[in-house]
């Protein structure tokens, strides 16, 4: 067909820039023809005529509106080329008959693609059905595929290779894939968990595909430097020792020599694009879940291949998005085997778990906490006495305490397994907070048991230059033993020898957290150096919890859920939109105008060869043409502008985040003015304000802004400023924001002691079974609540009759039955009521009955001691109330704790004479009754 200039405007501007960035040039006829007549040409002859020499014979002509030529010159692929406003889907007919009629002349199928320069459509005829891909493949891509058609083999020719894979459940993982792909599936899911060779599988696979020629370039991509080198190191050398690799630093790579390549997806965010769509044929991603897909997505959506992820997240955990990544459409991964089969096939080793805190963890840090001239200091650095307050869960966030990350490694050590020897812990890994708490809980071990002189343990952060290094040695070699990591060492890392994991910090991702775990469940036929195991060798793994963790997830299986916030940029435009529609409203054409152009500026500054903003390059570029006003099917540009693009301005690139936060703010400040909302104005003010004072005024920039700051920061501007001041802001500070300085986050240094409080994890029924308290207490509420419907001893007791002895041995009856074998002793562990009886326990489940919390008993304690000695004189009175709030916080109360702090601070009369040394036995003994 004839080109029409709407269909030429399609190719130029569309089409030929799409095939440029595939490395064809389309005035290089060695390379490309346009318009050539596919039934006059003569193809085996490479003659090709185009519409200027057969448009004015008598003959029939048909012209394709490209035609794609390989190395050769012969016929590699045909284009047809419709008009952007018409779906491209209509020259999928048109473009298969040009290729026929090649095929007539040249006995050879070529590739199809029909396009209308936003959607393109590839058909690799007859081997596969035609798909929507991200843009042309170049001609070595081409070329490749055309080989892989016409040399592959059979998957069943080809045997699966023993020396890589051999295990039952590996093999069917493996068949899984290759007849998906027999079947013309190109995307698929195995979830592994880890220990049992995912990479093994990874490997196994690209021997098969190697081999059965359907596919020549491999890319393995992780989002770790090492997994990707764990993956280069332990499988491509060790499996492919012969075939040419090499690791991927950027897009300036050898395509030519090399046939497997290893990367970390970030390195290819950055450089996917100096690809074309075809030159993988096959990519394999590890640890393939929903936070890598939500993130990574343009990498795996550009490239047109042979798509494989693998995982050990547990398959009920995944994301329905990675499944329908991987057209896993039943919510069912292609292949699976879980945790607890491979812990039952023998292939991994199961855990148990040591859950402990500390007595801060618990009950948090009081002003009273802390020693007086710790306290002093503090208040001399201008800290207020109230801000000496923490609760647990700020420790290493707000306040550092020494005493606990003390407390936290003794209790490890003590516990841990030990390796042969018995003296040593096993390899063990410790989760940290931060690097710096890594390093405070480094020199703690340090401190504690300086016996091993520094060689014990080791930091390891991805920051340090020798982490790579230091990992070898810790995977390695006998010492070190234990590994501080933050986050380097979460998942994928490969050291079946570890025997301890040590959660020193709280996590909330299920994911991530069983990611952790699997550093530990590698079976002791993994393992090299029984020296370093207990007895010798691996059983199990031991997990200590310090933070509630599985209790957490016990809690709350999914996690915490998060919600993502909105990106800068978006919550910019959706601001300035709700600016246009003010001034719109308000019949304010100037401002509406100057508002308008900022928001056509930030979208037709969206980086356009995204592969999110390809998808949507038509509603963009309605924006971006001046369309928007000129097109029957918007009726509200905000409405389109709000629905359509809004969205897309989280893929704007090279955002700074202390411009695009102030510039925010000074939009919003703007909104505030021009609809009088004094809440958002003031929280606008707040803010840049805070931003103005952390400008440092030594830095060049900002001393020549130095007079319009301080003319920002007095309170006589506020008064009277107006929406076009807000603008006048930005446009004068918003370009030395780079300048701010971090907002300081002070953290409180204690060294003070803390211990461990609470190892908290009930035994019940037989054989017994571990489950912890918060969880076990809310499966006997939940059951008990149940009865309460159709039991009728339960009925009695909600309509306050009295029960017979025979009604009490069916209550227990009922209680004590199998799965939560509820008895008034296990009642009284769970509920920490020695007295109880099985009815108050009923009682109080049903809201019938309160137990007195411990803080009530005690507080009735101290009081009817005070009131049947009313003779006490106010300092008394004192010292007991004092006495009141630390027994309640520790729980226990010794006679030598009565002539320390804080009860010397009553004075030299305190303890003694205050009290006399009876009184001060008698009150010791009131709090051990109280303790009981």
């Amino acid at each position: 067909m004839v080109t029409t200039d709407s269909e030429f405007l399609t190719r130029r501007e569309k089409i030929d820039v799409l095939l440029k960035e595939a490395g064809w040039d389309v005035k290089n006829v060695s390379q490309a023809i346009l318009e050539v007549d596919t039934l006059q040409s003569d193809f085996k002859s490479q003659l090709y005529r185009t519409v200027s020499d057969t448009l004015k014979n008598e003959k029939d002509s048909k012209y394709a509106d490209y035609l794609l030529l390989d190395g050769s010159g012969d016929p590699l692929a045909v284009i047809e080329a419709k008009k952007t406003s018409k779906d491209p889907i209509l020259g999928e007919k048109q473009a298969e008959l040009y290729a026929q009629d090649i095929k007539n002349q040249t006995g050879k199928d070529i590739f199809i693609y029909f396009t209308n320069g936003y959607e393109i459509w590839f058909w690799n005829k007859p081997h596969d059905n035609p798909r929507m891909v991200k843009g042309f493949h170049g001609r070595d891509a081409l070329e490749r595929l055309r080989f892989q058609n016409i040399s592959k083999k059979d998957f069943e020719e080809i045997p699966i290779n023993r020396e890589i894979t051999d295990r039952p459940y590996q093999i069917e993982s493996i068949k899984r894939v290759l007849e998906g792909i027999g079947r013309g599936r190109r995307k698929f899911l195995i979830v592994q968990a880890t220990g049992t060779g995912k990479t093994r599988v990874a490997m196994s696979l690209i021997d098969i595909l190697l081999r059965s020629n359907r596919a020549q370039k491999i890319l393995f991509l992780a989002d770790r430097k090492a997994l990707r080198d764990q993956a280069y190191e332990e499988g491509f050398k060790i499996f492919f020792p012969s075939e040419s690799k090499t690791k991927v630093f950027s897009g300036d790579v050898d395509l030519k020599n090399h046939r497997l390549y290893a990367s970390t997806i970030q390195t290819f965010m950055e450089c996917y694009r100096d690809f074309s769509i075809g030159d993988f044929d096959v990519i394999i991603s590890d640890e393939a879940h929903r936070s890598i897909y939500n993130k990574w997505k343009d990498v795996f959506t550009y490239f047109d291949c042979i798509q494989i992820g693998l995982t050990a997240t547990p398959a009920q955990l995944i994301d329905r998005d990675t499944f329908r990544f991987f057209d896993c459409l039943d919510g069912k991964p292609t292949a699976l085997y879980t945790y607890e089969q491979a812990v039952h096939d023998g292939y991994l080793v199961d855990f148990k778990v040591h859950e402990a805190q500390t007595h801060f963890q618990i009950e948090g840090i009081k002003s009273k906490d802390i020693p007086e001239e710790v306290k002093k200091k503090l208040l001399a650095e201008g800290k207020d006495e109230e801000d000496l307050d923490f609760e647990g869960t700020e420790i290493e966030k707000r306040v550092i305490v020494t005493g606990t990350n003390e407390a936290i490694i003794c209790e490890y050590y003590e516990y841990s397994l030990k390796d042969k020897s018995g003296t040593l812990p096993a390899k063990t890994i410790i989760f940290a907070i931060s690097k710096k708490h890594a390093k405070r809980l480094w020199e703690s071990i340090e401190r504690l048991y300086p016996e091993h002189r520094g060689r014990l343990a080791n930091v390891i952060v991805s920051e340090d230059s020798r982490a790579q290094e230091t990992l070898r040695q810790f995977k390695r070699e006998n010492y070190p033993r234990i590994a501080i990591s933050v986050d380097m060492l979460d998942t994928g890392v490969d050291i079946p020898e570890v025997c301890n994991l040590v959660f020193a910090k709280p996590v909330f991702s299920n994911i991530k957290f069983w990611q952790m775990i699997g550093r530990g469940t590698r079976s002791n036929e993994a393992c090299k150096n029984h020296d370093w195991l207990p007895d010798g060798k691996k059983t199990e793994f031991l997990i200590f919890d310090f933070w509630k963790n599985f209790e957490f997830f016990d809690m709350h299986p999914e996690g915490k859920i998060s919600t993502s916030s909105e990106a800068l940029p978006t919550k910019i435009f959706l601001v300035r939109l709700q600016q246009y529609q003010y001034f719109k409203r308000n019949g304010d054409l100037q401002n509406a105008e100057a508002v308008l152009a900022k928001l056509i500026k930030s979208v037709d500054e969206l980086p356009k060869d995204s592969a999110n903003i390809r998808e949507r390059l038509r509603d963009v570029e309605i924006v971006t043409q001046g369309k928007l006003f000129d097109n029957i099917a918007i009726e509200d540009e905000v409405v389109f502008l709000k629905e359509k693009i809004a969205p897309l301005m989280r893929y704007a690139s090279d955002i700074n985040i202390n411009r695009e936060t102030f510039r925010l703010k000074t939009e919003q400040l703007g909104l505030a003015i021009l609809t009088k909302n004094n809440e958002e104005f003031e929280r606008a003010k707040e803010t840049i304000g805070d931003y103005l004072m952390r400008l440092p005024r030594t830095i060049k920039e900002v001393e020549r802004k130095e007079i319009i700051i301080d003319q920002i920061l007095s309170k006589n501007y506020w008064k009277f400023i107006e929406y076009k001041d807000a603008m006048a802001m930005q446009e004068q500070l918003v370009e030395i924001m780079d300048n701010v300085r971090p907002e300081p986050v002070p953290k409180i240094v204690l060294d003070i002691d803390d211990l461990i409080q609470e190892r908290k994890k009930i035994l019940y029924g037989f054989p017994a079974k571990e489950e912890y308290i918060d969880v076990y207490k809310e499966k006997v509420e939940a059951h008990i609540k149940r009865l309460a419907f159709d039991n009728e001893v339960v009925k009695k007791l909600q309509t306050n009759q009295q029960l017979t002895e025979e009604d009490l041995h069916d209550l227990e009856d009922k209680l004590n039955s199998p799965d939560l074998f509820i008895t008034e002793e296990l009642l009284r562990k769970v509920y920490s009521q020695k007295r109880a009886t099985i009815v108050d326990f009923v009682k109080h489940i049903l809201g019938l009955y309160r137990f007195a919390s411990p803080q009530d008993k005690i507080s009735e304690a101290f009081k009817t001691y005070m009131i049947e000695r009313n003779y006490l004189n106010a300092n008394q009175v004192n010292f007991l109330r004092t006495l009141q709030t630390v027994f309640t916080k520790k729980k226990h109360i010794e006679l030598d704790d009565l002539f320390e702090s804080p009860f010397t601070n009553f004075g030299a009369d305190a303890p003694i004479p205050l009290f006399s040394q009876e009184e001060l036995h008698e009150l010791v003994q009131l709090c051990n009754k109280l303790e009981n």
